[in-house]
């Protein structure tokens, strides 16, 4: 199994996630911390764990976490691949859970119910307790509530902070779509139209909301220019794969060929640059692994 943290402006908690997971009692996990790009790299606050699961990367040029996940995951040959932001963390147990859950089930993606915090004073004030709960209703209308069913609308179904099959990320073109901000929900989403989703009401991953993240910032975040841009292509993305997903439903076509067009709706809207970038980060941190003696973890 692997698992991706990507930092950026995120000196302060980065520390934190990072054990979370070393501390996991599932113990095969291989951890990479990818610095995009940032001036102030992390390592300084890493250099004393010497634990050999740990994987210290920095890419060339700053492209987001989406990007960030897909290099780890285009290098590795893990079964497995796991979510966590650096600025959040995981109960000691949040990786054997899932994995149980991901296999007992059959499923392509297993997450949990996520408490929201904030830092007030010296610890940590819980806001609320999201994806806790599981609606078979396509249009439920609650915010976050898991929805194993797509529907014509988009919307925001499932996260996508949980346990991957690699394998079913590849399926619907990987995990970077040519976004910044956003792309997570398309891809939740995609990942219901080709599979399952399986989810754990206990609470194991914590989040933080603070302002200056991509989500909360006024440059990026959900109320800005940027957002709704964004939104307006994700949506066309997303009605795309939908018509052929409907297609599937009515059997006029097969998995493969549903697989085949999300793949493609997904590679043309990456620029040729990104992709170039994308293939040269890999083979990167493909040479770092196998310098660690991780190329098959």
């Amino acid at each position: 199994m692997v698992a991706c943290i990507p930092y950026y402006q995120c000196r302060t908690h980065v520390r934190r996630a990072v054990q979370s997971l070393l501390d996991q009692t599932h113990r095969n996990i291989t951890v990479v911390v990818v610095n995009d790009n940032d001036p102030e790299q992390p390592w300084d606050l890493l250099e004393d764990i010497r634990d050999p699961r740990l994987v210290r990367f920095s890419l060339l040029v700053n492209h987001g976490p989406y990007f960030a996940n897909a290099v780890v995951l285009n290098a590795s040959t893990a079964p497995y691949f796991l979510i966590q932001d650096a600025d959040d963390w995981s109960a000691s147990t949040r990786v054997a859970t899932l994995l149980e859950r991901l296999e007992s089930e059959g499923s392509d993606l297993a997450i949990s119910a996520q408490p929201q915090y904030v830092e007030y004073g010296h610890g940590n004030k819980v806001l609320d307790v999201r994806w806790a709960t599981v609606s078979c209703n396509c249009m439920e209308g609650r915010r976050f509530v898991v929805r194993p069913r797509v529907a014509p609308e988009f919307a925001y179904r499932v996260p996508h902070a949980g346990l991957f099959r690699s394998n079913s990320i590849r399926r619907v073109g990987g995990y970077y779509g040519g976004f910044r901000i956003a792309y997570d929900t398309l891809l939740t989403n995609l990942i219901l139209m080709t599979g399952r989703v399986s989810h754990v009401a206990q609470p194991l991953y914590y989040r933080l909301v603070r302002p200056e993240s991509l989500t909360h910032s006024p440059l990026t975040g959900f109320r800005s220019a940027h957002a709704r841009k964004v939104h307006r292509a994700i949506v066309a993305l997303y009605r795309r794969c939908f018509s052929w997903y409907s297609e599937y439903l009515a059997g006029r076509v097969d998995s493969r060929r549903l697989g085949e067009v999300i793949r493609g709706s997904i590679a043309r809207n990456i620029s040729a640059s990104d992709s170039h970038q994308l293939a040269m980060e890999t083979q990167r941190l493909k040479q770092a692994l196998r310098t660690c003696g991780l190329e098959s973890s």
